[in-house]
């Protein structure tokens, strides 16, 4: 079936049926009306790409013909629409008539089949043109979006698949979730150039940088005189993006007074300005994102339950790199000829020892560490081939077995002849409880002899996230531990 469709306006029946026959002969879907009234007045199921108009001898430029009248209404909200007008040779108004609706052509009746066959295959081609176009502009930034995005393992595909579905939708509020330096940046801004809002504004903000008294203001913007400092009239950030999408970085950090007004936004898509006196349309797409347990947070009332589930409408997690070991390769590969061709070196290589003892790493920086770490290497390089020695773990410190076994009231530990990093060894013990505990913190906290705000800060110093941990152990707790360093 044809993706072409012309609507015609003819008041002759005999006249409108042979319109829509020719048109239907050079491949046109055609719907016809005896009046305009009659057009204006239908409910069309989709967008007309022409539209042809029967003009009458006694048709003027005037407001008073009820026909025109209906017809212009009708053009000013559906300027996108060819027009072609038959006029009659004795139309003095006409091109009046076209300047007034915008017509694109116009056709002196009687006309000849071949005149009109030209001007249906002159907009069909148009209307090709700009569907490539869109079509090769939509690649684009989808190349510029998820090209970018380096992943072959299953779960890291699986990621990629869900955020290209629901970036097609641009108004669904979506919430990415995983540990510091994952990605989740770069998940949300492909997702924005693969949307009908990809042409727009991307505003980044990262709630946590922002200091707490500044954050309403930066967020929506003030009038003079709303406070001390505010000498002039200011945007927020939520204005800025009109048109596009704010990712919203940490947004677990946002200060709960300011979380009503979050909601209140999302709601109403309306903006309310410090010091202002009226409300301000926005049209803005939100992606959060955070590292943070926020359904802990909203059990522990320190973020809003409603504002939760208004941000998370579709929840994409980021698993870890050590969770995805078949993406390190690619990543390094991708970053070491990135990072030699920036810095004007020959190929630069990574050895197959190089690459093991890459994958054999645990990451805890994730993909944030592992691309400092290439651009490191490259840099220090001057063989050519990047070996293990160079990066700046050792192959010691990449795992580092600490016995532990219980004797009686105490741990006996047995401490490695080239020693060990204490913070890891209490990290690997904290995800270890974690692991046991299926990721309940109160149960590894128990596990741990420690409270459960004391396990929640290591947490958050160490960047452990209890919800990796939801696995079993087939070990028990006094078992070697291995540190990764």
């Amino acid at each position: 079936m044809s993706n072409l469709y012309v609507s015609i306006i003819e008041a002759d029946a005999d006249s409108r049926g042979v319109l829509a026959k020719l048109c239907e002969g050079r491949g046109w879907n055609v719907k016809a009306f005896a009046s305009t009234v009659d057009f204006t007045g239908a409910k069309h199921k989709r967008e007309y790409q022409l539209l042809l108009v029967s003009m009458l001898d006694g048709a003027n430029a005037g407001d008073a013909d009820p026909e025109l009248a209906a017809l212009r209404a009708w053009r000013a909200s559906h300027p996108q629409t060819q027009l072609v007008l038959l006029v009659p040779e004795t139309l003095s108004t006409a091109d009046r008539l076209a300047l007034i609706l915008g017509a694109r052509h116009i056709l002196h009746k009687p006309y000849r089949d071949e005149d009109l066959t030209q001007i249906l295959a002159a907009v069909a081609q148009g209307i090709g043109r700009r569907a490539r176009r869109t079509a090769l502009e939509t690649r684009q930034m989808q190349r510029e979006g998820f090209e970018e995005i380096i992943g072959v393992s299953a779960r890291m595909l699986e990621v990629i698949e869900l955020a290209r579905k629901v970036a097609v939708s641009d108004t669904t509020s979506i919430m990415i979730t995983g540990e510091c330096g994952t990605g989740k940046g770069a998940i949300a801004k492909a997702m924005h150039l693969a949307s009908p809002r990809g042409g727009g504004p991307f505003i980044e903000v990262n709630c946590a940088a922002i200091p707490r008294n500044l954050l309403e203001s930066e967020f929506f913007g003030h009038e003079p005189g709303a406070f001390t400092d505010a000498k002039e009239e200011k945007m927020g950030l939520f204005e800025c993006a009109n048109g596009g999408t704010i990712f919203l970085d940490e947004v677990g950090e946002i200060d709960y007074s300011l979380q009503a007004k979050l909601l209140k936004f999302l709601d109403s898509r309306m903006i309310w300005r410090l010091g202002g006196t009226r409300f301000l349309p926005v049209d803005v797409r939100v992606i959060s994102a955070t590292n943070r347990d926020l359904r802990e947070a909203v059990s522990e009332r320190r973020f809003r339950e409603d504002l939760f589930y208004r941000l998370n409408v579709v929840e994409i997690r980021i698993p870890p790199l050590r969770e995805r070991v078949a993406d390190i390769r690619p990543i390094a590969l991708v970053y070491s000829a990135k990072f030699a061709s920036r810095m004007n070196k020959k190929e630069v290589q990574l050895s197959e020892e190089a690459m093991e003892a890459l994958e054999r790493y645990a990451w805890p920086g994730n993909i944030r560490e592992l691309i400092n770490v290439i651009e490191r290497a490259v840099l220090l390089n001057a063989s050519g081939t990047i070996e293990p020695r160079e990066f700046p773990f050792s192959k010691e410190e990449r795992e580092i077995i600490v016995p532990l076994k219980e004797e009686g009231e105490r741990i006996v530990i047995d401490l490695p002849p080239q020693g060990v990093d204490l913070e890891a060894v209490e990290k690997a013990l904290i995800v270890a409880a974690l692991t046991r505990a299926q990721g309940n913190i109160s149960k590894a906290a128990g596990l741990l002899r420690v409270g459960r705000g004391t396990l929640r800060y290591k947490m958050k110093k160490y960047g452990i996230d209890a919800a990796a941990s939801k696995k079993n152990l087939q070990s028990g707790p006094f078992e070697p531990v291995p540190v990764t360093d």
